[in-house]
This record gives C-alpha cells, structure tokens and sequence, in this order.
C-alpha cells in the first residue's frame, strides 16, 4: 500500500469530513484564480501573479475532481442512514437494513455507533 492509502485507512470515521473540507477548499481555490483570470488579470497591477493563477487553476481542478466523488459517495450514504432512520414501515427498516449496516461500516465513527443505537432502540 502507498503510504497515501495507508493514512486514508487510519483516518476511518473521519472520511466525510476530510473530502467535505477538501472539496470545499479546492473549490474555492478554484473560483478564486478564475475570478483572477476574469476580472483582475486586465488590471497592470495584478498581471505578474497570472501564472500563480493559472497553476492555482490546474491544481484546484485536479483536487476537486479527485475529491468530490468521494464526497458525493460518503454523502449518499449519510441521506441513505438519514432516510432508512426517518423510516416508520418496519419492512421497509428490515428490507434495507442490509444497505444502512454498509453505510454505517462505510462511514465509521459515530455513523456505526448511531446505527447501531438505532438498531437497538428497534428504530424509535
């Protein structure tokens, strides 16, 4: 294993989080070179920092394209728990406990314990 895939594995739980922040950031980044790009770079004063811009503009890009699919995943899976959770036919509970219980596992941290909480409770 990469030691990428090695620090993803130890930060279990805190997946949602991480690609939530990062997509945000990169998202950002990604609005601001291209505001740069569009409204600053005629400006004499902001023409030397066009090629930060630019890189800024490659770099952003790469990460949200890396980032958001996992975001969107984690994310369906959050409205997936929300919505088994809201639930009140205990067949559709039992039918689609399969995929809340691959969710929870998923997602790791306090989505396993609230499962399983909820689980317990009998769904109440």
């Amino acid at each position: 294993m990469s030691l990428f895939s090695d620090l993803w594995a130890k930060a279990h739980g805190r997946h949602l989080a991480i690609a939530a922040t990062t997509t945000g950031a990169s998202l950002i980044a990604l609005l601001a070179s291209v505001f740069h790009l569009v409204a600053l770079r005629p400006l004499p004063a902001w023409e030397e920092v066009t090629g930060v811009a630019i890189a800024v503009l490659v770099l952003s890009t790469l990460v949200l394209l890396s980032a958001l699919p996992t975001f969107l995943r984690l994310r369906g899976h959050v409205l997936s728990l929300e919505e088994i959770m809201a639930t009140t036919s205990l067949a559709e509970r039992r039918r689609r406990r399969s995929e809340g219980d691959a969710a929870a596992k998923e997602l790791g941290g306090g989505w396993e314990e609230r499962w399983r909480r909820f689980l317990e409770d009998g769904g109440r």
